[in-house]
């Protein structure tokens, strides 16, 4: 079981990095192209970025929790908190992107009718399908666990706030590196 979680944590981890670095290539050929796009694109790309945050922070509070509580800092209530906040918080605004990013992977595939294009948007309905299943199946137990555990919210805060910072950093040197792709800067 440990061994499939760390296996999803880095797949999860590397799907960030990319949905930041295509977003930023996205965005920097947006802009270096200087022509106009549908207001559908440009979401998109900022959807996916928003995406590869999120996405990165709720593997980051994941993998520190467990490291605190591994190293003694933490107890395992507040690990529960942090991975039920990280669960309802990042796990919605998950949905929520993926939506945008899901839609326009459709819209390419009726338009390109391309194989790889079809499959991406299979590929992106799936985990969309999958992750609001997710949502609805765990929204109540994780709910009930932020009420009943309010003890060691803080220190649960702390990783959380610890967690956006590394991935706000992360996230950003991808964007970059797409970005600078894309406009050969």
């Amino acid at each position: 079981m440990l061994l499939l979680l760390l296996l999803v944590l880095a797949i999860d981890f590397a799907i960030s990095i990319w949905n930041a670095y295509s977003s930023g290539y996205a965005i920097g050929l947006i802009r270096k192209s200087g022509t106009s796009f549908s207001s559908l694109t440009r979401l998109s790309a900022y959807s996916g970025l928003g995406l590869g945050f999120v996405g990165m922070a709720y593997v980051l509070v994941v993998v520190l929790s467990f490291v605190a509580y591994y190293a003694g800092y933490v107890t395992y209530s507040v690990v529960a908190f942090a991975i039920s906040l990280d669960f309802l918080v990042f796990g919605i605004l998950i949905i929520g992107f993926g939506l945008v990013v899901t839609v326009q992977s459709i819209v390419i595939a009726a338009k390109k009718k391309s194989l790889g294009s079809i499959l991406i948007a299979i590929w992106n309905t799936f985990a969309e399908v999958w992750d609001i299943a997710s949502y609805a199946s765990g929204f109540q137990e994780s709910t009930q666990l932020l009420r009943r555990n309010r003890q060691g919210s803080g220190s649960a805060l702390a990783i959380v706030a610890i967690a956006l910072l590394i991935a706000f950093f992360i996230v950003h040197a991808a964007y970059k590196h797409g970005y600078s792709k894309a406009t050969g800067g």
